[in-house]
């Protein structure tokens, strides 16, 4: 259709003459097929804005900003992947807020929930850009360090326990807010079990982490906790 409109204007160049009710009828179903080209081609782009942001809503979870659950599992099992191709280790945080009930109980959730979102953005302060941060529940996260072994992830894990201790969380409460936050560590060794599924290698390196974060719990809060064979099964203090 393009082509019959565009055909007698290129008539014109190649002989000299023209019929002019057909260049005058041209004009117009020419403007009209522009525009809708141009409108078709806007819808396409906010089609494409739609999608993009249902799958940035779906990544991240809406409070904290953080990853969402189901993102950071996906990134956890991405990993294990990587890491069996590559032989190399990499380490798994459980992070959660020291008697964050407490906060809740005595500000409100409303603050509780400011608290959260500071406890993302200053864990971010603390640990590395390749590293990243997956809320799994109200209080706990999850924090993925690539490509770490055990001393790593040790110097990691106590920088950033130390880091949220010792800043204050500016809320809409009346005074600041200080928390701590007991942290578990799993490393995931490529050469363990290697024909386990990975669906399973997920759940035990979680499983594990969380052991190790209660045993931290378990030992006074404000500590990290490596998992290992001895962990104790779960047991809250």
């Amino acid at each position: 259709m393009i082509g019959r409109r565009i055909g007698p204007i290129f008539h014109v160049f190649e002989s000299g003459r023209f019929d002019l009710l057909d260049a005058i009828l041209s004009l117009p179903i020419s403007g009209f097929l522009l525009l809708g080209v141009l409108g078709l081609r806007k819808l396409l782009l906010k089609a494409d804005n739609n999608q993009l942001m249902l799958e940035t809503l779906a990544q991240h979870d809406p409070l904290t900003n953080s990853l969402s659950r189901t993102e950071i599992l996906y990134r956890i099992s991405e990993e294990i992947d990587r890491s069996r191709r590559n032989k190399h280790t990499f380490a798994l945080l459980e992070m959660d807020i020291d008697h964050f009930k407490n906060v809740n109980d005595q500000y409100g959730h409303h603050v509780g929930d400011e608290v959260l979102l500071n406890l993302v953005r200053h864990s971010q302060e603390a640990i590395r850009s390749i590293d990243t941060v997956g809320r799994i529940s109200g209080e706990e996260f999850l924090i993925l360090l690539p490509e770490t072994g055990a001393d790593g992830a040790a110097q990691i894990a106590e920088r950033l326990r130390e880091h949220i201790a010792n800043t204050t969380n500016e809320t809409s409460a009346l005074t600041p807010i200080r928390i701590t936050i007991s942290i578990g560590i799993a490393i995931f060794n490529p050469d363990d079990n290697p024909r386990m599924s990975r669906s399973i290698a997920l759940n035990e390196l979680i499983s594990k982490a969380d052991l190790a974060m209660y045993q931290a719990k378990n030992e006074g809060r404000n500590r990290v906790s490596f998992w290992s064979a001895s962990t104790p099964p779960l047991k809250m203090a």
